[in-house]
């Protein structure tokens, strides 16, 4: 894949959607790719991470008024679209917009021709706006924790995927599956092992594995390479979207 929007997703919360998101974004642009992030979530754990709190601006007005998107620069080739607490109200008024599934998609349309990748951290629910970043999206990539209740849920998230590609979004494609907190206990590999069997050829390759200095570099607003570029985090993610990029 050179060029796609994705929208990272899992309706479980703390299984690695945000640092997900923020790496590989950051990995992307640093193999040369523009790359823009978009933080949807409400409780904008994504924004915080990396250290744009409090914004005068964020996604909520592009998505409730129309408002040009507010577009902060992180580095070379690396934008975010912030988040405020204020993107809880969003999910009423949506529900009562007769077009409402259709905001996101509408307010990125001025952005995706200049970017050749838009991730997007959805929240941890499989609500209107997680709905929005299917019917934004070209792809999606769920984040699954290697543990047995984060695999069991897998189905009702490819059950929401195969809805939206039937009833709103054809072109909605699965760019993988990606293991995260992965270490050397045997359960864990075996966790592994079985959603690479169940799955075949839906699940990177890369995994994520556990690493302190990735939960280190998102208490102190940056991203990994940022904070530890020698870590097995940074080493994991850019392998990540190396693989993505062949």
């Amino acid at each position: 894949m050179q060029k796609g929007i994705i929208a990272i997703i899992n309706h479980k919360g703390g299984v690695g959607k945000t640092t997900t998101t923020l790496n590989l974004g950051k990995a992307l642009s640093m193999c040369g790719k523009k790359t823009l992030v978009i933080d949807i979530d409400p409780q904008a754990n994504l924004s915080q991470s990396i250290g744009v709190e409090e914004p005068d601006m964020h996604v909520y007005q592009a998505m409730i008024d129309n408002t040009p998107l507010p577009i902060v620069n992180l580095a070379e080739n690396f934008d975010l679209i912030p988040a405020d607490l204020d993107l809880s109200e969003a999910e009423v008024k949506l529900q009562n917009d007769v077009n409402g599934y259709f905001k996101l998609r509408n307010a990125l349309k001025s952005a995706k021709e200049k970017y050749d990748f838009i991730l997007i951290d959805c929240p941890p629910s499989l609500g209107i706006l997680t709905t929005n970043a299917l019917i934004a999206a070209t792809h999606i990539l769920i984040v699954v924790q290697s543990e047995y209740l984060a695999v069991k849920g897998l189905q009702t998230i490819l059950k929401l995927v195969e809805s939206a590609r039937e009833n709103l979004n054809p072109d909605l494609e699965v760019a993988g599956m990606l293991i995260t907190q992965i270490n050397k206990t045997v359960f864990r590999q075996n966790i592994a092992e079985t959603l690479r069997n169940i799955y075949q050829g839906k699940v990177f390759q890369t995994a994520i594995r556990q690493n302190i200095s990735l939960a280190e570099a998102s208490s102190v607003g940056q991203d990994i390479f940022s904070y530890s570029p020698k870590s097995a985090g940074a080493e994991d993610y850019m392998a990540l979207a190396k693989e993505l990029l062949s």
